[in-house]
């Protein structure tokens, strides 16, 4: 089995020069959907030329607002009507770039099954990439990988 018998092709992509706030309304928006409830939720980051650029993950985004939150918390005394306006402002306008996984790690459409079981093992992805000439085509979710291989268990 190869890597585009078990990937999705509709990729939830977005521009490496959005915004943080433009990636939480697209993730807000596919997390609302049924269908995508058991996918690991997620945006794959592509340059100008739509060639693979990393990956955002909902939990990067935590870390950016849990640390917002934490130096509001430390500061909030000096001049607490300002300080949350001016730094969630700053999280809004925040780049993708600025905070993305700089996930260098994708597989072609040929890769073999059982490699790429082993790169979700090694590094403990969630979602990798799939790319052709450079281009994402596809992702192949954990879950994806499991049901593959599991097959013996069906039965």
């Amino acid at each position: 089995m190869k890597a585009k018998d078990i990937m999705v092709t509709t990729v939830p992509v977005i521009s490496r020069k959005a915004t943080v706030r433009e990636a939480y309304l697209i993730l807000r928006k596919n997390l609302a959907k049924e269908e995508n409830l058991n996918t690991a939720p997620g945006l794959i980051v592509v340059d100008e030329k739509g060639n693979l650029a990393g990956i955002l993950s909902p939990l990067t985004i935590i870390k950016v607002l849990l640390a917002c939150a934490r130096t509001t918390r430390c500061i909030e005394a000096e001049a607490p009507s300002t300080v949350d306006t001016e730094l969630c402002k700053q999280v809004r306008e925040k780049l993708v770039e600025e905070i993305m996984d700089w996930q260098a790690i994708s597989v072609t459409e040929d890769a073999d099954l059982l490699d790429v079981a082993e790169l979700f093992v090694k590094h403990r992805f969630q979602r990798i990439p799939v790319v052709k000439n450079n281009g994402v085509v596809g992702v192949i979710y954990r879950s994806r990988v499991l049901f593959a291989l599991a097959t013996c268990l069906d039965s």
